[in-house]
């Protein structure tokens, strides 16, 4: 290819009276071209002689100092093929889909698409990947202005939106990613979370921090209502929960202008990156923390990825800026406090969600500390049981020992109540097997399994059955009794696979409750 540089060369050798052959063979190019770059410049030259105007020589003198062109129309791709054309193509027919779908952030993006067709085994350049999607979508680039930013002052935040389907849940779920980015190292930081509400915004503050080992002399926030009262006038008053932060961790704190998504634009890319490298490839997970581990990975191959400007990685970057940090802080208790009426169901309704308490505390207030895991019941300074948050609206977590003493004045009641299909098949079971027709009987075995530990009762059931005997409640009462003391055959080697069922039994029916923990087990 013949250069600024050859062709000037090419010119200065001719006007040195060198022969075109010579000229040749001292830049390396054929005679062909070098006569023709020559008869340009005698054209140009001879223009320039008839020019008339100041403009008119400026013109000429411009275009025969102008770099070679050459006529690419008629080249053909090697490796833009049609088949590789066409694998873009797919893609870019996939996001339009997304779109018309609503999931416009789970676009592929250049990048992502250029990193598939590598894994695709797709021998090609990124710039041939952009310059093919510029073509077919026609979009003009987007400019940024670069900024410099001391180590550890500042760090930016802000809430993304992803729509997942989560195979635990049976349906699409939308859900918020948290993403904090330190502006000196580009570190980032993100989580996945049910909603945007105030137990999540402490959440991601004490898991950010506690992943830096250290906190950031500034935060920049938006307009959220999480993080801002109110926005009239030009100060805006931060919310109890931002205050909280900032007297616990030290650090200051900085909003955005109304509508301008710039004066964070460092976070703002790193939630459309992060959301794109965990979801865009699949948005299908079989539960909500396989859905988080994706998210974990994808933000940290990105901050272990080397960045061309600097030629390091985020990473790297960060244990320069570690030092500059605010001190490490024991991590800030991310429980909030709330008072609940109990209904005439026996349910207190805690964000969209119902849960329900012991039926004596009907028409009583409970307190109640949440985070963004689990809710903690309390009665008159009294600890009542633990619970895992529901994911969702309108859900409702029950636990059938919460109504022993209003199923003990309508054991009629037990078959269709919503407590008993809640519960673990293996208790279900029960019932329709062996209590089906005498319902007090049922309730009187709940009430077996508070006194006595399910994994008690579970044993009880799995010894009658083994000696063929009627699993009736004094039958459960006799073994109780008769195996009250530890004793060797409990744990002989002919009965460790029974004691073993039953754990697992015990493990399931506690996932079940979804309590986290036998909190309602003497």
């Amino acid at each position: 290819m013949l250069t600024l540089e050859k062709k000037d060369l090419l010119i200065r050798l001719y006007l040195k009276g060198l022969s075109y052959t010579a000229i040749a063979k001292e830049i390396g190019m054929t005679r062909q071209t070098v006569s023709k770059y020559v008869k340009a410049y005698e054209l140009n030259q001879q223009a320039l002689e008839r020019a008339t105007s100041t403009a008119e020589k400026e013109q000429i003198i411009i275009q025969s100092s102008a770099k070679p062109k050459y006529d690419a129309s008629r080249r053909q791709r090697i490796k833009l093929t049609p088949e590789v054309e066409s694998m873009i193509d797919s893609c870019l027919d996939e996001n339009k889909k997304k779109i018309q779908q609503g999931k416009r952030k789970l676009i592929m993006k250049n990048t992502d698409i250029y990193e598939w067709l590598i894994s695709k085994q797709v021998d090609i350049s990124y710039r041939s990947v952009c310059v093919y999607v510029a073509k077919q979508m026609n979009h003009s680039k987007e400019a940024f202005i670069r900024q410099a930013y001391d180590p550890g002052q500042v760090a930016e935040f802000d809430w993304g939106d992803v729509t997942l389907f989560i195979e635990e849940l049976g349906a699409e779920r939308r859900f918020k990613i948290g993403v904090f980015d330190l502006k000196y190292s580009d570190k980032r930081f993100a989580y996945l979370y049910s909603h945007e509400n105030t137990e999540a915004f402490l959440d991601i503050h004490a898991r950010f921090f506690e992943e830096i080992k250290g906190v950031p002399h500034e935060i920049v926030y938006d307009n959220a209502r999480v993080q801002v009262k109110h926005l009239a006038g030009k100060e805006k008053q931060p919310t109890a929960v931002v205050e909280k932060l900032t007297n616990y961790y030290g650090y200051h704190v900085r909003f955005t202008n109304p509508y301008s998504g710039n004066e964070k634009g460092h976070v703002e890319r790193s939630v459309e990156l992060i959301r794109r490298k965990a979801f865009s490839s699949s948005h299908h997970f079989n539960t909500v923390a396989d859905a988080v581990t994706a998210l974990l990975e994808a933000t940290a191959r990105e901050n272990k990825k080397m960045k061309q400007r600097t030629q390091t990685s985020a990473d790297a970057q960060f244990l320069t800026e570690q030092s500059h940090l605010l001190p490490y802080r024991v991590p800030l208790d991310t429980y909030l406090t709330a008072v609940y009426k109990v209904n005439k169901y026996s349910f207190i309704h805690v964000d969209t969600n119902f849960y329900s308490v012991p039926d004596y505390l009907v028409g009583k207030d409970v307190t109640v500390r949440k985070n963004i895991n689990h809710l903690k019941v309390y009665y008159d300074g009294r600890f009542l049981f633990k619970a895992k948050r529901l994911i969702g609206r309108h859900q409702y977590h029950l636990d059938i020992h919460h109504y022993l003493a209003t199923l003990k004045k309508k054991p009629g009641a037990v078959a269709h109540s919503l407590a008993l299909k809640q519960a673990t098949p293996w208790l279900q079971k029960i019932f329709q097997n062996h209590y089906n027709t005498n319902p007090r009987d049922f309730i009187y075995l709940l009430t077996l399994i508070r006194e006595y530990s399910l994994e008690r009762i579970q044993l009880a059931i799995e010894s009658l059955r083994q000696q063929n005997l009627p699993i009736q409640n004094d039958q459960i009462i006799h073994f109780l009794l008769t195996r009250e003391a530890p004793q060797s055959s409990l744990t002989a080697p002919e009965d460790k696979q029974v004691e073993e069922a039953c754990y697992n039994q015990l493990s399931e029916i506690s996932s079940i409750y979804q309590q986290g923990e036998l909190s309602w087990i003497n």
